[in-house]
C-alpha cells in the first residue's frame, strides 16, 4: 500500500509539472517495468481508452474561470483512477475460462529433444544437431554419430575431450543419448542426467534427476556402472533397468527388466533380480515384485492405469504436456484400469479420459497454464 501511495504522488508531480529529475526517473522506470511485463495489447487499449473517456469527463466539468489548483485536482483524480485500474488488473485473479477444443487440439504430446550444458556452461540444442553432424563450440567439437552416440573432440589436437556434461530433458520431450562406453540411456520427460564425455579408470559414474531407462554396455575389463541419485546409488556391470526419481513423486524407485542390480542407502542395500523393484520404506531400501511392462509404458508410448496409480500417471501425463493438473484422490479415476497412448493431442487425449469415465474439465487460468481438473 505504502508502494502504491508513493506512486500515486508521483504520479500528481508528473501531471502537475511540478516533479524533480529524481522523481520523474523513478516515473518512467516504473512505466517500463509495466511495458517489460507485456500487459495483453487488447487489455492495455481497453484500459487507455477508458482511462482517456473519464479524463476527458472530469476536465470537461472544468469551467474555464475555474482555478488551475481545481484543474490539476480532477487530473490527479482521474490519474488515481488510472493507478487503481491497472493495479486491479495487474494483481486482481482472473477469472477462470474453459479451455476450447481448438486451444487443447493445438497442444501436442511431447517429442524428443534435449539441451546439452557443457563443462564450460555453454548449451546446445540437441534436436538441432542432426546424426552425422559435427558443431564446433568454442575448442571442443561435438560430433553425433549415426547411432545417436555423441563424442568430443579438442579441436587444436583431436584427441578425445573429457569433460563433465549435463543433459536436459525439458517437459513434453524425452531423448536417447548413446554414452561413450555404449551404454544407452533414454530420458524421460523433465529429467537431467550428468555424465562424463569419456570414462576414464574405475567405475563408470553418472548422476541422475528425473526418470531414465539404461542399458548399460558391458566392458573386456568389467568395470562397473554407477547411477548416483539422490541418497542413493544403483551399480551394475551390463543390465537392463529403470529409475525413477522424480522429486515429487512417491520416493525413489529402480525396476530391473535384465540382469542384476544393487542399490544401496547409507548402510542398507538390497539386490534385485528380474521383474523385482527397489523402494524406501521408513527410512530402509525394500524391494518387491512388479510388472516391468507397467512401469515401462512410457518407453512403449503408453499411460498406463493400474487401479492403484493413478496420481502418479496424472504427474507423467502432466510433464508430457506441461500442463497443471488438480486431482482429487477421492474421485472414481482411482478406479480405472487400462492404457492410453501417449501420443495424442491433449484434446483426444482428454476425450479418452472422459470416456474411461475420467470426468475431465480444462479450464485457463491468468498464467494462460491449461490446468486439467479431474472431478
Amino acid at each position: 500500500m505504502k508502494q502504491v501511495k508513493e506512486l500515486y504522488k508521483l504520479i500528481c508531480s508528473f501531471l502537475s509539472r511540478s516533479e524533480n529529475i529524481e522523481e520523474r526517473k523513478q516515473l518512467f522506470d516504473w512505466f517500463d517495468q509495466q511495458t517489460a511485463n507485456q500487459i495483453p495489447e487488447g487489455h492495455f487499449s481497453a484500459i487507455q481508452k477508458n482511462t482517456k473517456h473519464r479524463l476527458l469527463a472530469e476536465v470537461g466539468m472544468i469551467e474555464k474561470k475555474t482555478s488551475t489548483i481545481k484543474y490539476f485536482y480532477y487530473i490527479s483524480t482521474a490519474a488515481a483512477i488510472l493507478l487503481i485500474g491497472f493495479f486491479t488488473y495487474k494483481y486482481w485473479p482472473a477469472a477462470e475460462h474453459i479451455a476450447s477444443d481448438k486451444l487443447l487440439a493445438s497442444i501436442p504430446p511431447g517429442s524428443e529433444k534435449a539441451i546439452i550444458t557443457l563443462a564450460d556452461g555453454k548449451q546446445i540444442n540437441l534436436d538441432e544437431l542432426h546424426l552425422n553432424q559435427s558443431l564446433q563450440i568454442g575448442e571442443t567439437i561435438l560430433t553425433k554419430d549415426a547411432q545417436g552416440k555423441v563424442s568430443y573432440r579438442n579441436a587444436a589436437t583431436g584427441k578425445v575431450a573429457i569433460q563433465q556434461n549435463t543433459l536436459k530433458t525439458p517437459k513434453g520431450a524425452t531423448y536417447d543419448i548413446v554414452l561413450a562406453d555404449g551404454t544407452l540411456v533414454s530420458l524421460n520427460a523433465d529429467s537431467k542426467l550428468t555424465y562424463p564425455s569419456a570414462f576414464a579408470y574405475g567405475d563408470r559414474i553418472v548422476e541422475l534427476e528425473g526418470e531414465a531407462y539404461f542399458q548399460v554396455q558391458k566392458t573386456k575389463d568389467h568395470r562397473g556402472f554407477i547411477v548416483k541419485t539422490g541418497n542413493q546409488q544403483i551399480k551394475v556391470l551390463g543390465t537392463k533397468f529403470n529409475i525413477n526419481a522424480y522429486s515429487g513423486d512417491a520416493g525413489i524407485r529402480t525396476s530391473l527388466e535384465e540382469g542384476a542390480v544393487i542399490v544401496s542407502k547409507q548402510n542398507s542395500a538390497v539386490h534385485l533380480k528380474p521383474n523385482e523393484q527397489a523402494f524406501s520404506e521408513q527410512g530402509k531400501l525394500r524391494s518387491k515384485s512388479i510388472n516391468i511392462d507397467q512401469v515401462l509404458s512410457w518407453k512403449s508410448g503408453q499411460f498406463y492405469f493400474d487401479g492403484t496409480n493413478t496420481e502418479d500417471v496424472f504427474n507423467e501425463i502432466a510433464r508430457w504436456y506441461d500442463i497443471d493438473i488438480t486431482y482429487n484422490s477421492k474421485s472414481n479415476a482411482g478406479q480405472y484400469s487400462g492404457k492410453i497412448p501417449r501420443n495424442l493431442s491433449l484434446e483426444k487425449l482428454i476425450a479418452l479420459l472422459n470416456y474411461a469415465d475420467i470426468k475431465t474439465k480444462a479450464i485457463v487460468g491468468k498464467n494462460n497454464r491449461i490446468n486439467l481438473i479431474i472431478t
